[in-house]
């Protein structure tokens, strides 16, 4: 309690020295103004307290300041002399002070405030341990408030002793001087002298969060530690040290069995110790320090090491407690790794109160994602289905408060509670830890980011059958494919079934092992034919499922992509036992499966890769199409009324048959449709149907002008009527006119007469000639192009018909029109050909020609296809091969009469062995001619050829000399000898020259 302080300031003061404490301060006060500390605390108005500290401790703030103001000193000083406020001193606090006798001596005997922290034990100034008793009656200092100060100096033990038995008077104090005490001389370069430097740095930190959090730290690890630090930590102090933390030891424990204070020795070893996992910034060095400790006492599978309570382990700073989870990693059960994370950066004790995994739940599948399983499915040992519902269940262990197996999974797999651990343990093994750290990455993922889809709540709305059968058969016929309506066994699934549940996982994620699912499997033969049916479905199929799940979602009203799997930033830097989903040869696999017919577990042992990984490949290389023709099958019925419906339109139907006058049988066979569905689609559409052929209608006064005005023939007036040439015949007669001689001489253009305007060449050509017109305007055209065949390949006809046709013209003209042209130098008009070519030109003459050929007119060349023609006819062609015999199985060579000769010489001895020099001798031809018509004539396969013996070779040799060159014997094949006598009748053998 406090009462007001005294207004006025206190005429005799002392200045507070630096670093000194409150309490330190006030007796010097007290001491200089002549009174006790205790009655001088009154005067101040502040009720004495037992305990000293209460002093640096406790005083409220504004009793502080109210302290600056009696005693004149600066505003704020005072809070440099007690203690911060929230300093993490331990629940059960030390109430004595520790001193080093040097500074008492140097400090004007005024005692440190820095005496009175836990984790102060060294003086860093003189490099000597702080005495943490007095060393006359070795019991603590300056625990209660010292009494009698004016009749003692200061830096002397005041503790009371009572008076010895048999003696008579009050007690007396030990009066030990302390500043003489004997120093515990460390050295600069003692461990615990440069922990209490580390401590000190933290401590002079403007912001005291982080030296808080480490002496929070050292606080909670001090119990464990005392448990686990050996003789081996201790080689290093020296025997000062090592004796008095013997000692410290044996003493910790009072004879009632209470904790005595921990000592200077004992908190600078437990601090040094510690020092190894608080200061250092290198994770990986302090996960080190921590697991080297934990292994000293029997291994444990929990996160709080053993020897530390859980209030103390819920003591430790965030970083401290992620340390040591990554140092328990290796040892925790799998499972608990995942709720505690503590193979990631983000390893913390969950919150009691946490509620990530209720949310995180409508963010995660009943399947894990398929990509992801490919990356974290073992090869071998679990079964792909369980592994698939046990890794998405897994998504919502990390940051659980508590773990309770059924708990998790009846939020997604009821039928799961049992299989965590387990199939968790087979996922790991063979060293494949990440697997852990990627199901913490992708919780965390779903936890910080924004998820596009609602599992949760697809759950509840997507249908159990997201596709009907009637839009499953229009999807298949729309993509070719077969619907499958039938089932081959009674057992067995439709298609239509499977495409449903396919739809339904593609949508919600949904584990068809589930019992309770109304579409789950109905045995492990089911689960078969389902795998099997996902590579069965072609490219097409899969992108019109795809398409019809997304109208799902529209109808409704889920506005969200049609699936989603994590990013792989989420496995980093991992080595997991899956390959990427991305790292496969598509072409090998549609190789494997589809062309070789064998299963995907073939191509995963020949691609190197895991079944699963095939069966995701497979879902991105579609099924080839099959070509589906059989007559009777429901996909050609449906093509063929598809193809109807958008033929038979209703214009369609009113042009052709009713404006038309086809019959239903002649549309039906130009358009390959059946006649009754012709007749089908022209009923709906409202057409009339006739029943008998229906008449023609023919104006008699147009049919009279036609054809005897017009001169045209019967043939033509039926083809524009859409008749035959008897009804036309027919009706004529019944009109009464005479019908013309069938044949040529009857049509329009061999009867008309051309007016004198038209010149008479023009005449000549054209007038009672058929065709005569179309040989003018071609005459026209060509004299434009260097050549016949650069003209004929723009009229797009051959050549020869070109010169026929300009034969026949000069023919009715009577005289040449146009000079031939010879390579390197163009065809050229004759005078009466360029007043020919001046003639249709004029109007009068143009009028007559296009009214003549009408259809039949090609436009004038432009000077880009001139300038074309004129390159070509310019560039010289290589010879064409000759065209290949019919029947004869030579190859056809170049005849020329050299060769005729060479032939005929060959079917005259077609029995014998021949040789160069023999034919050269019978047929007078050039002897090197021949030897190389004989061996081309033996690569087209004409002749076979054989070197001479060796008998006649040398027989042949002339008296002491050599034998010479070797004969080559030449014989006529039997095509061959089909092919000479070919040629031989078919061309004209040159004679021998003479």
């Amino acid at each position: 309690m406090t009462k007001p302080l005294m207004a006025r300031v206190l005429p005799i003061r002392v200045p507070v020295l630096p670093g000194e404490s409150l309490d330190s301060w006030l007796e010097a006060l007290a001491r200089r103004n002549g009174l006790t500390l205790t009655a001088f605390l009154r005067v101040l108005g502040i009720t004495p307290g037992y305990y000293t500290r209460q002093l640096v401790t406790d005083l409220p703030p504004e009793l502080v300041r109210r302290l600056e103001a009696c005693t004149a000193t600066p505003a704020g000083r005072l809070d440099q002399a007690v203690v911060a406020p929230r300093f993490p001193f331990e629940p059960n606090r030390e109430r004595n002070c520790r001193f080093c006798p040097q500074c008492l001596t140097e400090h004007d005997r005024r005692w440190q405030l820095s005496w009175w922290l836990p984790w102060v034990f060294a003086c860093t100034t003189h490099h000597a341990l702080l005495h943490d008793t007095c060393p006359n009656c070795h019991a603590g200092l300056r625990t209660s408030l010292p009494s009698r100060t004016h009749q003692h100096s200061t830096a002397t033990c005041l503790r009371r002793i009572a008076a010895s038995s048999g003696t008579t008077g009050a007690t007396r104090v030990c009066g030990a001087d302390l500043a003489a005490a004997e120093a515990l001389t460390l050295g600069p370069r003692h461990p615990l002298v440069a922990t209490q430097q580390w401590i000190e740095e933290l401590l002079d930190q403007p912001d005291p969060v982080e030296a808080h959090a480490v002496l929070a730290d050292l606080n909670a690890c001090t119990r464990w530690l005392l448990r686990t630090i050996d003789h081996l930590d201790l080689v290093q102090m020296g025997d000062l040290a090592t004796n008095a933390w013997r000692d410290s030891l044996s003493e910790l424990v009072t004879p009632s069995g209470r904790l005595r204070p921990y000592t200077a020795v004992v908190r600078g070893v437990v601090a040094h110790t510690a020092r190894a996992f608080l200061d250092v910034d290198d994770n990986r060095d302090a996960i080190a320090a921590v697991r080297e400790l934990r292994g000293r006492r029997p291994n444990s599978t929990n996160a709080i090491p053993g020897g530390m309570a859980q209030a103390e382990w819920d003591q430790l700073s965030p970083r401290t407690r992620r340390r040591f989870l990554h140092a328990a990693d290796p040892v925790m059960r799998p499972i608990e790794r995942v709720r505690l994370c503590s193979g990631t950066p983000r390893a913390a004790q969950p919150d009691s109160a946490a509620q990530n995994a209720t949310r995180r739940v409508r963010r995660v599948p009943q399947l894990f994602w398929s990509g992801w399983t490919v990356r974290l499915m073992p090869r071998h040992g679990i079964q792909e289905g369980l592994f698939r519902g046990v890794a998405a269940a897994l998504l919502l262990v990390p940051g659980e408060p508590t773990l309770n197996a059924r708990g998790i999974t009846d939020r997604l797999h009821p039928y799961l509670p049992n299989a965590l651990a387990g199939t968790l343990r087979l996922a790991i093994a063979g060293g494949h830890d990440d697997v852990l750290t990627a199901i913490c990455n992708l919780a965390h993922y779903l936890d910080t980011n924004p998820v596009p889809i609602d599992y949760q709540r697809r759950r509840d709305l997507v249908p159990a059958e997201p596709i009907t059968l009637q839009a499953w058969r229009q999807l298949c016929f729309a993509t070719g494919t077969q619907p499958g309506e039938r089932a081959v066994g009674p057992n067995q699934t439709p298609r239509f079934v499977q495409a449903q549940r396919y739809l339904h996982q593609l949508l919600t994620g949904s584990d068809l092992a589930d019992p309770t699912h109304p579409l789950a499997w109905k045995n492990p033969s089911d689960r078969g034919r389902y795998q099997a049916f996902l590579p069965s479905l072609t490219l097409d199929q899969r992108d019109a499922l795809n398409d019809n799940g997304r109208r799902v979602l529209e109808e409704l009203g889920i506005d969200e992509p049609l699936t989603w799997e994590p990013p792989a930033e989420c496995a980093v830097g991992l080595a997991l036992p899956g390959p990427d989903p991305a790292d496969i040869d598509l072409d090998a696999v549609r190789r494997i499966v589809f062309d070789e017919q064998r299963p995907a577990s073939a191509a995963a042992r020949e691609l190197g890769t895991t079944l699963t990984h095939v069966r995701y490949a497979l879902q991105h290389t579609g099924a080839p199409a099959r070509d589906w023709t059989a007559g009777s099958s429901p996909l050609t019925a449906w093509r063929r009324r598809q193809r109807a419906a958008a033929l038979l339109t209703s214009d369609f139907l009113q042009r052709e048959y009713t404006d038309g006058g086809k019959t239903f049988t002649q549309i039906a066979g130009e358009l390959d449709i059946p006649r009754g569905l012709v007749l089908e689609y022209a009923r709906a559409h409202g057409i009339t149907i006739h029943r008998t052929r229906r008449p023609i209608p023919i104006d008699d006064a147009w049919l009279r002008d036609q054809y005897l005005t017009h001169k045209r023939s019967t043939a033509s007036i039926a083809t524009e009527l859409g008749t035959n040439d008897g009804t036309i015949r027919r009706r004529l007669q019944r009109l009464g006119i005479p019908l013309r001689p069938a044949g040529v001489h009857s049509r329009q253009a061999m009867t008309i007469t051309l007016d004198r305007r038209v010149p008479r060449d023009v005449r000549a050509a054209a007038q009672g000639n058929l065709h005569g017109w179309l040989r003018l305007h071609r005459f026209q055209i060509a004299m434009a192009f260097p050549s016949l065949e650069t003209a004929a390949t723009y009229l797009n006809t051959h050549q020869g018909a070109l010169v026929r046709q300009f034969q026949r013209l000069e023919r009715d003209i009577g005289a040449p029109l146009f000079h031939r042209g010879v390579f390197g130098k163009p065809h050229r008009p004759t005078p009466r050909g360029n007043r020919l070519l001046q003639h249709l030109d004029t109007g009068h003459v143009k009028t007559q020609l296009h009214a003549a050929l009408s259809a039949q007119l090609v436009p004038m060349p432009d000077p880009a296809t001139i300038a074309a023609a004129t390159s070509t006819a310019a560039t010289r062609r290589p010879p064409s091969p000759p065209r290949p015999y019919t029947g004869i199985n030579v190859q056809r060579i170049r005849i020329r009469p050299e060769t005729l000769t060479l032939l005929q010489d060959l079917i005259s001895h077609a029995e014998d062995d021949i040789y160069a020099a023999q034919v050269s001798a019978r047929t007078g031809l050039n002897p090197g001619s021949v030897s190389t018509r004989l061996r081309q004539l033996e690569h087209a396969g004409w002749l076979t050829s054989r070197l001479e013996d060796d008998i006649s070779w040398l027989n042949r040799a002339p008296a002491g000399r050599g034998p010479g060159r070797r004969r080559t014997y030449y014989t006529l094949t039997s095509e061959g000898r089909r092919a000479a006598i070919h040629e031989l009748q078919t061309r004209t053998p040159a004679k021998a020259p003479t």
